[in-house]
């Protein structure tokens, strides 16, 4: 018995050392992890501190008493235990306060990482937002006939009204200044992953919709996906664009005369992009083209070299671009990393522009010079909507203010008196390891002095409907033409 005794013992302690170990392998899902109200509110301070040390929006909508006041009152409300995702849409809707569409909450790499492995549950069906109204735009189960063709007009989802939803949802989209048309337009481009993230991810789906001007009921099943796919909302790709892919621009003419080019800008790209205007600015002299449409549809920004570049084939006299900071290296840096590229950025426009100093903020003041070889100095056409935003609205602040160009489609995102941007860095917070993206300098147009809190406005304002969509026009390419026949 002592023996049976003896093995029974080595047995259960051989077992329950095994499960410890195997506790402890297996690792809580960061997906669902939760936040204690300390470890969240030493976060909040953390981004309350780094906020108020270098952001360069403290000050230009709202003042720095409004932002002290804002942080500590976000920081206090935080007693509860939150998940990251939880704690993150509060840090979204804290952002959106800042008028500041270069800065965001994101997640941390572990969450992303395991985010990306899970399948979730998601609409078969694609709908698109015009204003505060919901339609069908496609399907993801084309072989399947449904009763919710496309254009079809959506009132309800799962009990929640449109309207509200798509409300709800501008509320964590981030644009510059007060800014309406950039926070409809991303959610236009992403309604679905919007829904999912905000109300959920249920197993069925009750739409209420309208048939013949009455209100219908019908219910359906999710279907689980890693990620939604693909709905092109645009035009298809013309095959008559001649393409400078690693520029990110690509031009044709609109007739056979070669009168009026058509230059499509899709980013303010660092590569390549010299060359491509060379070639493009010596065939439109070449060509003695009359017409210019520049087509910033959707050009989220990119490179300040690359936007003074085009801006010199353009303006006919010099101006001036400043670039404003508060700081010398970046503030609290265990939580972030890069401080040496922000430094070799300063070095750099030192080197360029001229810098001035008052009280504690450097400002470098760039001289944007008019170009003598192949410079264009005919008509110019600007496509703009909400998704223009950064150095594209840069663009079009200048030519805005020279009246060197006829504005056709939406206010852009990115407001007329400039952005925070030049480089971003990103905070990584010590618990939730949320990440903070960072503006460190101030990119003031010194063509609009004055703060509007608004875009650059269309002269030729457009407006798309449901039909307009589904038959894939382009407005604002027929306003050109219509302008430039008249």
């Amino acid at each position: 018995m002592p023996f049976f005794r003896q093995v029974s013992l080595i047995i259960f302690f051989v077992f329950f050392c095994g499960s410890l170990c195997f506790a402890q392998s297996v690792k809580e899902s960061k997906l669902l992890k939760k936040y204690s109200p300390a470890q969240l509110k030493e976060d909040g301070e953390v981004i309350k501190k780094v906020m108020l040390a270098m952001h360069p929006v403290i000050g230009i909508y709202r003042s720095r008493t409004y932002y002290l006041a804002l942080f500590d009152d976000f920081i206090n409300n935080l007693n509860d235990s939150l998940t990251e995702k939880e704690f993150r849409i509060k840090m979204k809707l804290l952002v959106d306060e800042l008028h500041c569409g270069h800065t965001e909450a994101l997640q941390s790499k572990a969450y992303y990482k395991e985010s990306i492995k899970q399948n979730y549950n998601y609409s078969p069906y694609f709908f698109i937002p015009i204003k505060e109204k919901l339609f069908v735009l496609a399907s993801f189960n084309k072989k399947k006939d449904t009763l919710l063709k496309k254009g079809t007009e959506i009132i309800e989802i799962n009990g929640i009204a449109v309207d509200s939803m798509i409300r709800h949802c501008k509320r964590f989209i981030s644009t510059d200044g007060f800014n309406q048309t950039g926070k409809q337009h991303y959610v236009q481009l992403g309604f679905n992953s919007f829904y999912h993230s905000l109300f959920g991810r249920p197993d069925t789906f009750t739409v209420k919709y309208l048939a013949n001007n009455t209100v219908k009921s019908f219910k359906y099943a999710a279907f689980k996906t890693k990620t939604i796919p693909n709905i092109p909302l645009g035009l298809k790709a013309d095959s008559l664009f001649t393409r400078y892919r690693l520029a990110k621009m690509n031009y044709k003419y609109l007739d056979a005369e070669k009168k009026t080019m058509h230059l499509k800008i899709d980013g303010f790209s660092r590569r390549r992009s010299n060359k491509a205007y060379r070639k493009i600015f010596k065939r439109l002299n070449k060509n003695k083209t009359e017409n210019l449409i520049i087509d910033l549809r959707n050009n989220g920004g990119g490179s300040l070299e690359n936007s003074y570049n085009l801006l010199s084939y353009l303006l006919d006299t010099a101006k001036t671009q400043t670039l404003r900071t508060n700081i010398r290296s970046y503030p609290y840096k265990k939580y972030t990393n890069g401080a040496i590229f922000f430094k070799l950025m300063r070095f750099g426009f030192a080197l360029i522009s001229k810098k001035k100093t008052i009280n504690d903020t450097d400002n470098f003041i760039y001289k944007i010079k008019p170009r003598k070889r192949n410079h264009f100095d005919k008509k110019i056409y600007v496509l703009i909507n909400g998704g223009s935003f950064s150095a594209s609205c840069l663009v079009a602040a200048y030519l805005k203010y020279n009246k060197r160009a006829i504005f056709i489609g939406e206010e852009t995102s990115g407001a007329m008196e400039g952005c925070n941007a030049g480089i971003t860095p990103y905070y990584t917070l010590p618990n939730t390891n949320t990440k903070i993206r960072m503006p460190a300098f101030r990119i003031v147009h010194d063509v609009c002095p004055k703060i509007t809190g608004r875009g650059i406005i269309p002269d030729y304002p457009i407006e798309y409907t449901m039909k307009d969509i589904l038959n894939k026009k382009d407005l604002e390419i027929l306003k050109a033409k219509e302008l430039i026949n008249k």
